[in-house]
């Protein structure tokens, strides 16, 4: 099958000779037949006939009908079609790719914290990808970021990731005028005397300075809360600690004995005198003193002494073995020092650890304190 390329017009008008020859001046005109005194039909160049339309516009000439043969136009018909398919396809690929993305964030329950900060977060710390992101693991993130936070729950909603939080109360909130007893040391509890609150630990447990041990309110059978003076008397064992370390060889630095001075006479800061000893020393160590001389004088007069001493090191080697009992009280009176109220020891020890050239000596002794304070 041959394709010529052609466009068939079929137009309505008057003077058709003259029209038809000033539309031979642009394009080459065949197959021109007369079908009445105002209609005729010609045929010219798939290529021409835009300019042939635009000539049959101006002079206000009908055009009944237009066709179009030959491969070009076919081509083009085949590509405009296949270009909307593709161009449907691509926002189908487009959309489907997007929806899988979390595009907005919606946070709920929010009073102290800013909606922005908690969203700069997620968007910095978590993937968008809705395959890829774990909840969970954003509500573990946020309750780990932010101290005011007390619970979260997360979920997507079409390409919304929803996440609902519920903020700590403040102690001034949940409290109200009283405050709540805390621990003043670190250790583990052994006694409770509870007068009147409500217990946040019991005996056994390990506490941190600062927790909260007892809260300020009382809450009945029927569930509501009411605030009032905490009381109560709780000991617990408190370790006290000290340490010190031992190593199998060390620099020992020491003075020989050797010195060498120097000296500076100065009026109103500015020095106007020096006298230096000649000094050649490898390793030194200095020391300042000021003196005023112008107890008796007008002008003030200060020197300012200089000392140098100098300093010989060597290796010292040490066996462990020799010097453990002076270590162990060593750091026995760390542990002391530690120690608010010696009077109530329960039990001491302590420990040894040996690593590479260095032994760790750790003494622990164990008092029963009361530590129920408050802030």
């Amino acid at each position: 099958m041959r394709f010529k390329n052609k466009t068939k017009f079929l137009i309505n008008g008057l003077n058709q000779e003259k029209l038809l020859n000033e539309i031979s001046k642009i394009a080459t005109l065949t197959d021109v037949e007369r079908h009445s005194k105002n209609e005729t039909t010609f045929k010219c160049s798939y290529f021409d006939h835009k300019k042939v339309e635009k000539l049959l516009k101006i002079k206000n000439v009908k055009i009944l009908k237009i066709e179009h043969e030959g491969l070009a136009f076919k081509l083009k018909t085949i590509l405009t079609s296949y270009g909307i398919l593709a161009a449907m396809l691509l926002s189908a690929i487009f959309y489907s790719i997007q929806y899988q993305f979390i595009l907005r964030y919606e946070v709920v329950g929010l009073d102290k914290l800013s909606q922005n900060e908690v969203v700069e977060f997620v968007k910095d710390s978590y993937s968008r990808n809705k395959h890829k992101i774990d909840t969970s693991e954003i509500e573990i993130g946020l309750v780990d970021k932010f101290d005011e936070i007390s619970f979260v729950s997360c979920m997507i909603k079409g390409q919304t990731l929803v996440i609902n939080i519920k903020e700590k109360l403040m102690p001034e909130e949940m409290y109200g005028e009283f405050a709540p007893i805390v621990a003043t040391k670190s250790g583990k509890i052994s006694e409770i005397e509870l007068i009147s609150g409500t217990m946040l630990v019991k005996i056994g447990d390990f506490v941190q300075a600062g927790e909260i041990l007892v809260a300020p309110y009382t809450i009945d059978t029927s569930g509501q809360l009411k605030k009032v003076e905490a009381k109560a008397t709780i000991k617990a064992e408190v370790y006290n600690e000290g340490s010190v370390d031992h190593y199998s060889s060390f620099i020992q630095v020491e003075r020989t004995g050797k010195t060498a001075q120097e000296n500076d006479i100065t009026l109103f800061g500015l020095t106007i005198y020096t006298f230096k000893d000649e000094m050649n020393f490898d390793l030194y160590e200095v020391e300042y003193e000021d003196a005023n001389l112008s107890k008796n004088l007008f002008l003030p007069f200060k020197m300012k002494k200089t000392i140098y001493y100098e300093l010989s090191q060597q290796l010292v080697q040490s066996n462990f073995e020799d010097v453990q009992e002076e270590y162990i009280e060593k750091a026995k009176q760390k542990a002391l020092e530690n120690c608010a109220n010696c009077d109530t020891i329960i039990d001491e020890f302590y420990t040894l650890r040996h690593l590479s050239g260095v032994t760790i000596v750790n003494y622990c002794i164990v008092t029963l304190e009361e530590i129920g304070g408050q802030e």
